[in-house]
């Protein structure tokens, strides 16, 4: 799953190929090379790729995968986190080579929304724009996941709940646990000091990256 960092950046998830489907996850401790785990990945529909964030090696990991599910299956889409769904056709257009990099990262606002450094994602983007892979922006707007963080989703205007995802399900024991812990880590200020709103921001979180993919996959 990655970090997990303030309300405003919640609990998060890699770059993945994307399935409706649930699975187990695989257990690694059965697996020693890259070239036993492939055939293993490629027997699902999705694929959900760990990180962190300032880790380059890991995204390095990423896109070997990438490249290896993509030489099995050439249709392939790449998930990511790192970029909102109100900027999808700026991806578009970059995988379609109607706009550069340097347009997209302007146009998807990413050193304001995103702010890790670029340098570790180009690889993954570049491999997309190369072989025309869709890149698909799974994250909600950030000002959402911040309003909901100071003001919970009760506390949402009109303008707001329009963009919340048609199904949110309940948090889970388990889940509010992991979260509980992660916010008793956190220094109480700047309006965070409610952890049902940050819990409620972390599950808007998933739940709109899941229905995101979930859109998608129905669609292709």
């Amino acid at each position: 799953l990655g970090e997990i960092r303030t309300p405003d950046q919640p609990v998060e998830t890699a770059p993945a190929s994307l399935s409706v489907e649930a699975s187990p996850a695989l257990d690694l401790n059965a697996f020693s090379t890259m070239q036993q785990i492939i055939p293993a990945l490629a027997e699902k529909r999705v694929v959900f790729i760990g990180e962190r964030h300032d880790r380059y090696d890991h995204h390095l990991t990423q896109l070997e995968i990438i490249r290896r599910l993509h030489a099995l299956n050439p249709k392939l889409a790449i998930g990511m986190e790192m970029f909102q769904q109100p900027f999808q056709r700026y991806l578009d257009e970059y995988v379609a080579g109607s706009i550069d990099e340097q347009a997209m990262l302007r146009a998807t606002e990413y050193f304001r929304r995103w702010r890790m450094d670029y340098r570790l994602y180009a690889p993954i983007l570049r491999y997309a724009h190369e072989h025309g892979l869709p890149l698909i922006a799974l994250n909600v707007p950030k000002e959402l996941t911040h309003e909901v963080a100071h003001v919970g989703l009760d506390g949402l205007d009109d303008e707001y709940r329009q963009l919340l995802p048609a199904d949110m399900a309940p948090a889970d024991a388990a889940y509010r646990q992991r979260l509980k812990e992660v916010f008793d880590m956190h220094p109480k200020e700047g309006g965070h000091e409610n952890f049902e709103h940050f819990l409620q921001a972390q599950l808007l979180w998933d739940e709109a990256m899941a229905e995101r993919a979930a859109t998608y996959l129905e669609e292709h």
